[in-house]
């Protein structure tokens, strides 16, 4: 069974005597082969990781700053002096109580309630895990970013056999960079990243109940994920007024949407504001931040500038593959709507996002997985473009993180 270009679902798959496409049966040729790779990259990453910062698995959290008391936080938490903190912490604080109704609690304040709480799936994944034993959460945290990296991989190598590719095409996906920034930090865009990308699977696999499941999950982790909800809807009324068959079930994307809304307002009565309010982004003129932040990294006199001009070399040119491969991609429209809009609130990012990597490479993971959706749907040149550039990197910055700690 192969997703032919319209995105209906053909009888047959390519013959196996193409060399482009694997013979069946083999034991790499599965969704597991993917998931294992990179459960074994990221593991070894967070031990070379955690013995950089002392066997401490808890400074992945990276506590500190205003809104943390050190004299009242739980004993397994270490607090670092002397810094301002990061994101993390605010998953862990909700990680120990993701229903609470307390703006600080545990020695943690919450800096803006409503816009921290919406973003719920990850820090009650690791709460539900948990059983209610605090002294565990730093190591969830960690443990369910892992998990989360291998089954996008697995996701992605179900989505590549459906369009008869080899499985292990799944590994692009969790190779995207920003996903080490975000497991060095505890935070949510790994977790987000593979719930959208099974939505993805299992629209290819016309699964609707699960496709509305797990896209109303990456909802609840990470908001930015619902464009992909509106451009299914997008994509299905296109297809109503053309009065061609639908492919999409409106559940798929009224559920996540309907269901966003409602947390959104059961946390707006509860904080008194409202989630997108407390948390809105700047905005600027489109590219412009990031011309500005490129042409500073050109140099490449120290090793931050390098790093910064890799970086920004890799999203280019996976922005310039999609354009490339544009017109001989099998991905039907909604794809190439959530493509675009994500890109669109890319290109406005404001200069705030662009100071360091843990800011653009966080919010590029959306672009990222729908353009490497795209690319593994194309060509043989461009899948092995994609996992070439993005393993690379990965592998650099990879290695710096663990030099740095």
């Amino acid at each position: 069974m192969v997703l032919a270009p319209d995105g209906t679902v053909s009888g047959e798959r390519p013959a196996p005597s193409d060399p482009r496409y694997p013979t069946p049966g083999t034991r790499l040729d599965t969704p597991l082969a993917p998931a294992l790779l990179i459960a074994i990259a990221y593991t070894v990453f967070f031990l070379l990781l955690l013995h950089a910062r002392h066997d401490d698995v808890s400074l992945f959290v990276v506590a500190g700053g205003v809104n943390v008391d050190a004299r009242k936080v739980p004993p397994e938490l270490t607090v670092i002096p002397n810094i301002g903190g990061y994101d993390g912490i605010t998953f862990y604080r909700l990680a120990l109580d993701p229903f609470t109704a307390a703006r600080t609690e545990f020695g943690i304040t919450l800096d803006t309630p409503p816009y921290r709480n919406q973003r719920i799936a990850y820090p009650f994944i690791v709460w539900l895990l948990s059983l209610g034993h605090a002294r565990w959460v730093p190591a969830l945290l960690v443990i369910v970013n892992i998990a989360a990296a291998a089954a996008m991989a697995a996701f992605g190598g179900s989505f590549s056999r459906r369009l008869g590719y080899h499985a292990l095409w799944g590994v692009i996906l969790p190779l995207y960079p920003g996903f080490l920034l975000t497991l060095s930090r505890d935070l949510a865009e790994i977790v987000a990243s593979m719930f959208a990308m099974g939505a993805i699977w299992a629209i290819s696999a016309r699964r609707n109940i699960t496709a509305a499941i797990l896209l109303t999950c990456a909802a609840l982790t990470r908001e930015p994920t619902l464009l992909l909800a509106f451009a299914l809807g997008g994509a299905w009324l296109i297809e109503r007024l053309l009065r061609r068959k639908r492919r999409i079930a409106p559940v798929v994307f009224l559920a996540p949407i309907v269901i966003d809304v409602l947390w959104q307002i059961f946390l707006t009565a509860r904080w008194g504001t409202s989630p997108l309010r407390s948390g809105a982004p700047a905005m600027a003129l489109p590219f412009v931040e990031f011309a500005r932040f490129f042409a500073a990294s050109v140099p490449r006199r120290i090793q931050q500038q390098r790093l910064y001009f890799l970086e920004c070399l890799l999203l280019v040119s996976t922005v310039l593959t999609v354009v490339l491969m544009w017109r001989r991609t099998r991905t039907p429209l909604e794809w190439r709507f959530a493509w675009l809009g994500y890109l669109a609130l890319a290109s406005i990012l404001p200069h705030t996002i662009w100071l360091e990597d843990y800011g653009f490479l966080r919010i590029f993971s959306d672009l990222f997985v729908v353009s490497a959706a795209t690319i593994i749907a194309s060509t043989n040149g461009a899948r092995w473009f994609a996992l070439i550039t993005a393993g690379g990197v990965w592998l650099y910055l990879a290695r710096i993180l663990v030099k740095v700690g």
